[in-house]
């Protein structure tokens, strides 16, 4: 059996904010255990699950070996769910059963995918839970790119393990969530389960006026898989971006800092910490994410104001009133701050319509 000292986690538990992000269920599920340095699974009896981990409830001795651990959860027919985890802690109960406590690290794209399916199932049937699709069952961390040439550094820095992503809220160090990256003028996306290994603020300039964080991620699917997707992915991108989102004409700040989009999440926790909202962050957070990018540079301010008027990412009928002055109330604040763009030096602020 393990001694006590044995059965402490080669990383931290996770925490109190990690536990409020990731909705546990309650499923008692017979789930097969191969422990390191075992051939044969053993049988263990699932007492709650969640995006990042289980509990599960064991009868037989724990084995010396530690390591990480295959699971095996059932799906449909001959189909399964497998993940690797990490033991995180075990307690041993009066009937002599070991109740653990295991975090996956390592899920294939197909798993991950039934995995998610299963907690959406599971918590719709769930009274005691509650679920919706606004909080999801992880927090997730969305990043729009609209240059190809920015999406395929990021794929290629994600096909080595670890992707550094800067961000205006804080996350949790060892939190896992879920990394959406979206590509827009027809660039293709990704999404992949994550870990927040490393989080520092940060600082750039143009953005000396409110908080900015650094992520350091790591990914929990088999490293091939990766490797394999983003190779798909990057056989799909176009050979040359000069036409997207006018990428020469970015300062090379700009382009070494991927912002992440904010999700709704970080919307709402931003309302409580500075009261009312106003439109654009109510109903139009992308827009103000995209000036943001700009902020303190006048042609990239002015590259992202055109691109929001004038370009794909403008409003179909136009913008609504509320909305409109107060991109007009922006750019005459960057104007005053910063001065204008050399490209417009018109009273007509050639941005508007």
């Amino acid at each position: 059996m393990f001694a006590m000292n044995q059965l402490q986690p080669q990383l931290e538990s996770p925490t109190p904010r990690d536990r409020r992000t990731q909705i546990r269920v309650d499923v008692r599920i017979p789930v097969q255990v191969t422990f390191p340095g075992r051939e044969e699974p053993i049988t263990a009896i699932n007492q709650d699950i969640s995006w990042g981990g289980a509990l599960l409830l064991i009868s037989e001795p724990l084995p010396k070996q530690a390591g990480p651990l295959k699971i095996t959860l059932p799906w449909k027919r001959d189909e399964k769910i497998t993940a690797h985890a990490q033991l995180l802690r075990a307690r041993p109960l009066q009937s002599g059963d070991y109740l653990i406590a295991v975090r996956f690290i390592s899920l294939s794209p197909r798993s991950q995918s039934r995995l998610e399916r299963l907690l959406k199932m599971l918590s719709a049937c769930n009274e005691m839970v509650e679920f919706d699709e606004e909080n999801g069952l992880v927090r997730e961390l969305e990043v729009t790119v609209n240059d190809a040439d920015e999406l395929r550094h990021m794929l290629r820095q994600i096909a080595k393990g670890r992707h550094t992503v800067t961000v205006f809220d804080a996350y949790e160090a060892n939190q896992s969530i879920s990394l959406s990256i979206t590509g827009t003028r027809d660039l293709p996306g990704i999404r992949l389960r994550a870990r927040v290994v490393e989080v520092r603020q940060s600082r750039s300039k143009g953005f000396d006026w409110t908080n900015l964080y650094t992520l350091v991620l790591e990914f929990e699917h088999p490293r091939k898989a990766v490797r394999s997707f983003v190779k798909l992915l990057l056989d799909q991108l176009p050979e040359s971006s000069s036409d997207s989102g006018h990428s020469h004409e970015r300062p090379d700040w700009l382009r070494s800092v991927p912002l992440a989009k904010p999700t709704k999440a970080d919307v709402a926790r931003q309302a409580v910490r500075g009261g009312d909202l106003s439109s654009l962050e109510m109903d139009f957070p992308d827009a103000l994410t995209r000036l943001i990018a700009g902020w303190g540079d006048p042609e990239s301010f002015e590259i992202m104001f055109r691109d929001l008027v004038l370009g794909d990412q403008g409003q179909p009928g136009g913008w609504p009133t509320e909305a409109w002055v107060e991109l007009e109330l922006l750019q005459n604040v960057h104007d005053e701050a910063y001065g204008m763009s050399p490209t417009r030096k018109s009273v007509l602020k050639g941005g508007r319509i």
